[in-house]
């Protein structure tokens, strides 16, 4: 505001002003006084009056001046205020003034067409319901930084018009005083919707190019010339096979880099670009610091500065090793296809959609005896007649490939052939091999392979062949009887699809090994057949080093059969055998008992009783008699253990008890265990078996060196099994075998396959022995019991 001036100068000058307008009046009233005669007090006070006058005078003056400064203020604020109303209203930004409540306390005209309603009802409504629900957590942030303090804020957010319409705007934001001393924000609100999209699309496009760069693989490089400096990005620092560095570098590390055979090139290219403003466009070669070779394309444009001088190249750069290794490559195979066109028998043509020859080309043509200038422009259906219907299909768009025939010099040859249409050419493309020896050989097998199912087909062994997939081959007519399934179903089908067995059985693993590349064949390997019941043995051997090979199944049923015949007619006469043995040893036993029992047994009684009636000689005998009790003890022991009488009696538990229990406990702490002893068994299974356990509990007395031993007798489900095992100093089962020690070992053995069964001995140093027997439980013709085949029974002794 302006400086005000001080009043007490003003009243001085106003007064001044006053006495300098009255004094003329003043001199001229008192003059006309004087020449009247007045008296000096009249005088004086006429002269007061007259100065109060003036003053009245003159205040009033100045009070219709100071009327018409105030009318033209007035005027002056009234066009100000209505050029700042029309500059608010018409502002072209949206302003807003708010209450710290956030309600619009004053708004224009811009901000009433923003928010698309009118200012009555906008005002006094909070400004927030305009803000769109994403963007007011940030405008009340905004809000509250505003009203903090008097600095300049600003802020994007997203508003919505009083229809809900979305749009992005650009606010700034003061803090200020309102008139009745109050805070208020002050906002300036701008639409920067079309801007946002522009910059989100220039953003978009931005994503874009940088996207199709780096799938491209294509860097931008910028070479400052003033400066030599050259800043490149990642991918173009790439290109040359270094790490990233956003610093510029000097232009001669890029130069460095060129391969020495196109560093002239490149020097032209760039020298052309720079002065006569030709675009960069150039294929290079780089060495990389590993010391590869790269390809690379280079692409730039001279960008210039106000005064029409070149101040920079602008490019992109690409690597395009992976594409001319590719073109190599392409360049290679036309040139390996070339070699094979001229060298070996082939043709190469190219046909109209007519079926004209448009090209000719291979060492083919010298085959047939003609040349390409010969063919070309002619009819394949005039020139091929008899290859006309796989022709037509060519022509028609389809892929074909087949075998033709055509006849030269009354020789028929033979050629494979492969086309197609090309429809972006509109030409058909035909190959051809000459597979004249192919196809004659192919037809001398097809003889000779019918030749060879002849045979097979009479064979009476199943034959089939198998390649290394797995699939079948051959399949002749015994296969066919054999698996109920034909030849036409069996060819071509998998192995185990088709044949009797499957993979995990013994012949199919032999078959897996085969299709695994095994090598060594295995001959008579036999498996069943259930439905029907049949005896087979495979035959496999190895056909290609990859896998595959040759199966022969030969029926043995009947062989085995026969076999098992003879067999169990040898077993049967080896058990007679036994069996007559064995009870003709039992008859002698008998006899030789009752010969103890009744001859000796009753002569040592009697010189026993002899004796006791005698007197003469006391101490004499009493040791006589004494020697008599224990020759009387052993012979009644020898003859128990030669015929145990108690077997007959009382069967095999009772005797096998008997037999346990005379084995003196101080000498070996013995268990025995018994079950299904009950149910009757043959009696040369009974006498077996007892002398068995015998044998078994001999060998424990005088070998084991045992203190304790266990002994089971069990008779379940057709069998019985026997099992003796001690504590003892066990010992080598395989050396003690293998050398024929122990008599009574070998009886074990041989007794127990004489009965068809088994015995097994397991041993081990300091570990004891486990003996065990399974005998088969056969149901045979009654026979006589050893008894009634010597005769009576001895008498018992008392």
């Amino acid at each position: 505001m302006p400086k005000l001036p001080d009043p007490t100068l003003a009243t001085q000058a106003q007064q001044r002003l006053r006495n300098w307008a009255a004094q003329p009046r003043v001199e001229e009233l008192t003059a006309k006084l004087k020449d009247a005669g007045t008296s000096p007090e009249v005088q004086r006070l006429v002269q007061e009056l007259q100065v109060h006058q003036i003053e009245l005078e003159m205040q009033n003056e100045e009070l219709l001046a100071a009327q018409a400064a105030a009318e033209t203020a007035r005027l002056a604020a009234e066009a100000s205020r209505a050029q700042y109303a029309e500059l608010y209203d018409f502002a072209p930004a949206a302003l807003f003034s708010l209450r710290p409540d956030g309600r619009i306390a004053q708004l224009n005209d811009r901000a009433c067409r923003l928010l698309g309603t009118t200012a009555a009802r906008l005002t006094d409504r909070r400004f927030l319901l305009f803000v769109s629900p994403k963007s007011r957590d940030d405008f009340r942030a905004f809000f509250d930084n505003v009203l903090q303090n008097r600095q300049r804020h600003t802020a994007e957010l997203h508003l919505q018009t009083s229809a809900g319409a979305d749009f992005v705007a650009h606010l700034e934001g003061t803090a200020a005083t309102s008139a009745a001393g109050g805070p208020i924000a002050q906002l300036a609100v701008v639409d920067v919707t079309a801007l946002s999209q522009a910059v989100e699309r220039r953003q978009r496009s931005d994503e874009q190019l940088q996207l199709a760069l780096a799938a491209s693989g294509t860097g931008v490089w910028v070479w400052t010339l003033a400066t030599n400096l050259l800043e490149w990005d990642a991918r173009a620092q790439r290109c040359f096979g270094r790490p990233h560095d956003p610093a510029p570098t000097s232009f001669s590390v890029l130069q460095s880099a060129v391969h020495p055979d196109d560093v002239v090139a490149v020097q032209r290219a760039l020298q052309a670009t720079v002065q006569h403003g030709h675009p960069l466009d150039l294929q290079l070669r780089v060495n990389w610091p590993d010391a590869t070779v790269h390809y690379l394309s280079a692409h730039g444009k001279v960008q210039y500065d106000a005064q029409g001088k070149p101040e920079s190249l602008v490019g992109l750069v690409r690597d395009e090793t992976g594409r001319c290794a590719v073109e190599e490559e392409l360049d290679y195979r036309n040139r390996q296809v070339q070699q094979l066109l001229d060298n070996l028998p082939m043709l190469f043509a190219r046909l109209s959609p007519a079926g004209e020859y448009l090209e000719v080309a291979g060492a083919g043509l010298r085959r047939i005896g003609v040349e390409s200038k010969d063919l070309v422009g002619q009819s394949v259906f005039k020139t091929s007649p008899t290859l006309s219907e796989p022709l037509r299909r060519l022509l028609a768009g389809e892929p074909v490939n087949f075998v033709g025939n055509v006849e030269v010099k009354g020789e028929q040859l033979y050629f494979q052939n492969y086309g197609f249409f090309d429809q972006q050419r509109r030409q058909a493309v035909l190959f051809a091999i000459d597979v004249t020896e192919s196809e004659q050989m192919k037809k001398q097998l097809l003889e000779e392979q019918q030749f060879t199912k002849s045979l097979l087909n009479h064979s009476l062994d199943g034959v089939a062949a198998f390649d290394p997939a797995g699939r079948l081959t051959a399949w002749n007519r015994a296969m066919e009887a054999l698996t109920g399934r034909a030849e036409a179903d069996a060819i071509g089908q998998d192995v185990f699809a088709c044949l009797p067995f499957d993979r995990s059985s013994a012949p199919g693993r032999i078959v897996d090994h085969l299709l695994h590349g095994a090598h060594r064949p295995h001959f008579h390997q036999p498996f069943k057949q259930t439905a029907p019941d049949r005896d087979f043995e495979l035959t496999a051997i190895s056909l290609n080093p990859d896998g595959g090979g040759l199966l022969m199944l030969h029926d043995v049923t009947e062989r085995n059969r026969l076999h098992a015949a003879a067999a169990n007619f040898r077993s049967q006469q080896q058990r007679e055998t036994f069996r007559m043995v064995l009870l003709a040893q039992e008859i002698e036993r008998k006899r030789i008992s009752e010969a103890l029992h009744n001859g000796v047994g009753q002569l040592l009684y009697a010189t026993k009783l002899h004796l006791e009636e005698s007197a003469d000689a006391p101490s004499a005998t009493g040791a006589a008699l004494a020697l008599l009790e224990e020759a009387i003890k052993a012979t009644r022991s020898v003859s128990f253990e030669l015929t145990p009488s108690i077997l007959e009696d009382f069967g095999l538990a009772v005797a096998l008890q008997k037999l346990c229990k005379n084995i003196p406990p101080d000498k070996l702490r013995l268990h025995l265990y018994l079950s299904g002893l009950e149910q009757p068994l043959p009696l040369v299974l009974t006498v077996a078996i007892y002398r068995m356990v015998q044998e078994l509990l001999s060998n424990v007395m005088k070998h084991a060196r045992a203190e304790e031993a266990t002994l089971h007798v069990v008779h379940e489900n057709h069998q019985v099994n026997i099992s003796m095992e001690d504590n003892g100093s066990g010992f080598d089962v395989a050396t003690t075998v293998g050398m024929g020690k122990g008599i009574g070992l070998t009886s074990l053995y041989n007794r127990a396959a004489l009965l068809g069964g088994q015995f097994e001995l397991v041993s081990r140093r300091g570990r004891g022995t486990i003996a065990t027997i399974t005998l088969p439980v056969v149901e045979e013709m009654p026979e006589p019991t050893v008894s009634e085949a010597a005769g009576e029974a001895p008498t018992p002794a008392e």
